[in-house]
């Protein structure tokens, strides 16, 4: 794999970038892009021609110094097999066209109310098992609705146009630090309203050097592949919000 254009698209930014930084000096080495991207430069020289990838772990910090508008970041995770459907019933969210599925919490749980095997196709039902108000209820499915989210044939019921929806990871929005905020305080509510049994609330804290970190980011990643792969084999049942929150307890920039 020689020319440019059959590599994959990590590969291209990559290649792209070193040319730029060549131009700017001729004796601009790999080592010394390596060590920009802070990569083994065996490592680099292999992703560069296409014969690996970019480690995961990697993958944010490569795309920072990458500069990558937010289009290209997709594209650049896409290429890595981040951000794939857990199965082919799976569709990728938008979050710029559905941002409002990310900014109100109440999307996401009438959607998963599909899935239980007593689901009954009225607002009634979903507001009473959901605890949304049925005016609000009714609200969420007509903006579904007209998203191409959910649909409603005339003398059908509603019904879902796709089983899994996904989003991207490791992508800056505003909308998804808004359905993060959501989830933070959803957790808060519901803590001391259910029983030990039936939650499970849990941290650990850590010092890690950045290579653990990195570590640690694909760790979670993949518990958040096989967590979807639980929710495609289930048959039904109760309602779960799955979260998990990684963060550094100082902030870095003071």
């Amino acid at each position: 794999m020689t020319e440019t254009q059959e590599l994959p698209y990590f590969a291209k930014k990559l290649n792209e970038l070193f040319e730029v930084k060549k131009a700017k000096n001729r004796r601009y080495s790999l080592r010394s892009f390596a060590k920009f991207l802070s990569l083994n430069p065996g490592t680099l020289s292999a992703i560069m021609k296409g014969k690996r990838m970019v480690p995961l772990q990697d993958a944010a910090s490569v795309m920072l110094r990458l500069e990558l508008a937010l289009n290209e970041q997709e594209e650049f995770l896409l290429s890595l097999g981040v951000n794939k459907p857990p199965a082919t019933s799976a569709y990728k969210l938008d979050v710029s066209k559905y941002g409002i599925l990310f900014d109100e919490w109440e999307y996401f749980v009438i959607l998963a109310v599909f899935r239980l095997p007593d689901f009954e196709s009225s607002t009634s039902w979903i507001a009473q098992k959901t605890g949304i108000p049925k005016s609000r209820a009714e609200m969420c499915l007509q903006n579904l609705q007209e998203l191409g989210v959910i649909e409603c044939p005339q003398g059908s019921a509603w019904r879902r146009h796709h089983q899994s929806l996904y989003s991207s990871h490791d992508i800056s929005s505003k909308s998804l630090q808004k359905a993060h905020l959501n989830t933070l305080d959803m957790a808060k509510d519901m803590l001391p309203l259910v029983p030990v049994e039936e939650r499970d609330y849990s941290f650990v804290t850590v010092a890690l050097d950045e290579k653990r970190f990195k570590k640690l980011k694909k760790l979670v990643l993949k518990f958040r592949d096989e967590v979807f792969e639980l929710d495609e084999q289930s048959q039904g049942g109760d309602l779960y919000r799955v979260a998990l929150q990684c963060f550094p307890i100082l902030n870095k920039s003071e």
